[in-house]
């Protein structure tokens, strides 16, 4: 589009420094997203930063739209009363083939590992689809690029959801409480919500666990449109109030993990019930209670995409874990196995120590805590590891600003049999090394990350590549 349609599109109050006609194909909120081909959008409520400003300049974005005239900044200005209004317009203009159903799924565990799950039971029935989030863009389980952040932009939204031709595609993504709680979907038409879990994470941002709660509930209240989906786990202890609520908007509520709907073991054989009728499971990849209770979430969400269950089931062995959640190496020498995963809650670090707990031997653990963030875990996960886990290596995650040595004492204060390692590499030696025959070995915190954030620097480390070269 050019730069001289835009008043055709959008209603433009004023425009300022509008000299040369130049073609875009974007627009963005985030100027880390900005080039000569994307329009940066600035809202005055939002409190932006110079540098954001300098940064969209620096990248030759062709135009700022913007709710109020920024002063010393010549280059084309279209100001806006309604920004978020004109944005919408504009982004339906840009992307008109939007997805035939959109998928959020939120929760403080699993959401990532859900939506993988999702696109796998799709990809194998050969429904196109794409998925944002943690492990970033993908198209039809093809990864496009990295995201920088869980929950994208609202732009970004709207990009990423977009097909360049117009196909049945199904759009999946995680919404993270910030996001949710930063109104960062705004009014994305959300088909069905999902919800895996909730507990305590992120205090640091939300404060309470009852505002970060709330932040999750956002996205049925707020984003779930009428006459939508609702996919709750049926663990959780979900208002009446909000039950109401949903019904008042003709939501359907579908409830996974209850006795119509759940995986369930009778004399070792795997078996899942879904609305009384039970299927006899063979050759599932995934073996542990948290991926069962993860793939249910996953299979109610196909079931709302009016999937039939006979068709789903058929495809279940097929579903593999994404990358750094519950991956598994084999240690052959000692007939050992090392998992490395995501797990960074409380929560996380629990349900992982349990689901390897074999023969009543408990799983070594290695973990650490970031730094910069809620420091209030730091003593759960403390307890949890001195409770469940066999020996415990404590070592550094990503201290960013802290002092690393801080964040270990302040773990080791509650688990004081660990062994403290500071460098995260050596430390998975040690780890290693003491791994006796048929033991378990959980590599903790970081699963799909390939760097450790240290004060301004971020330095490469994946925990799979090293434990890898450390057995060979």
């Amino acid at each position: 589009m050019l730069l001289s349609n835009l008043p055709k599109v959008i209603s433009v109050k004023k425009t300022y420094y509008f000299n040369k006609n130049k073609y875009f194909s974007a627009i963005t909120s985030n100027s880390k997203f900005t080039n000569n081909k994307t329009l940066f959008v600035y809202d005055k409520n939002k409190s932006v930063k110079k540098i954001y400003l300098d940064e969209a300049v620096k990248n030759k974005t062709p135009a700022i739209i913007s709710n109020k005239y920024i002063n010393n900044l010549k280059i084309p200005q279209f100001v806006v009363s309604n920004i978020n209004f004109e944005t919408y317009t504009l982004l339906n203009k840009l992307y008109n083939n939007l997805p035939f159903k959109t998928l959020a799924v939120t929760g403080t565990n699993g959401k990532t590992s859900v939506v993988w799950y999702i696109s796998k039971i799709l990809n194998s029935l050969k429904y196109n689809n794409t998925t944002v989030g943690t492990l970033g863009h993908f198209k039809n389980g093809k990864k496009i690029n990295d995201i920088n952040l869980t929950t994208p932009a609202y732009e970004e939204l709207f990009k990423y959801g977009s097909s360049n031709k117009r196909e049945k595609n199904i759009y999946i993504f995680e919404a993270s409480s910030h996001a949710l709680e930063q109104n960062r979907l705004r009014n994305y038409p959300i088909n069905i919500a999902a919800i895996t879990n909730i507990s305590k994470d992120h205090l640091d941002y939300h404060k309470t666990f009852s505002n970060y709660k709330k932040s999750k509930i956002k996205l049925f209240t707020n984003h779930l449109e009428n006459n939508g989906f609702a996919i709750i786990n049926s663990r959780l202890k979900i208002s009446s109030e909000l039950e109401k609520k949903l019904i008042k908007k003709n939501v359907q509520l579908k409830y996974f993990g209850n006795k119509s709907f759940k995986f369930l073991k009778i004399r070792d054989v795997l078996y899942l019930n879904i609305n009384d009728k039970k299927y006899k499971l063979e050759n599932l990849k995934l073996k542990t209670n948290i991926e069962f209770e993860n793939l249910e979430c996953a299979i109610a969400c196909c079931l709302a995409l009016n999937i039939s269950q006979n068709k789903i089931v058929k495809v279940l062995s097929k579903v593999t874990n994404p990358t750094g959640r519950l991956e598994t190496i084999e240690y052959k020498k000692k007939n050992s196995k090392i998992i490395i995963d995501y797990a960074h809650t409380p929560d996380a670090l629990k349900k992982i120590l349990i689901a390897y707990k074999i023969n009543k031997i408990k799983p070594s653990i290695l973990f650490g805590c970031g730094g910069d963030r809620d420091k209030s875990k730091r003593k759960s996960m403390a307890l949890i590891a001195n409770k469940y886990a066999g020996k415990i290596y404590i070592t550094d995650d990503n201290p960013r600003n802290e002092n690393p040595s801080k964040i270990r004492k302040n773990i080791l204060k509650y688990c004081s049999r660990a062994i403290e390692v500071s460098d995260r590499r050596k430390a998975i030696k040690v780890a290693i090394k003491e791994l006796k025959m048929n033991e378990i070995l959980i590599v903790a915190g970081k699963g799909h990350e390939k760097f450790q954030v240290l004060k301004n620097k971020t330095i490469k480390f994946d925990d799979f590549t090293i434990v890898k070269q450390l057995l060979n």
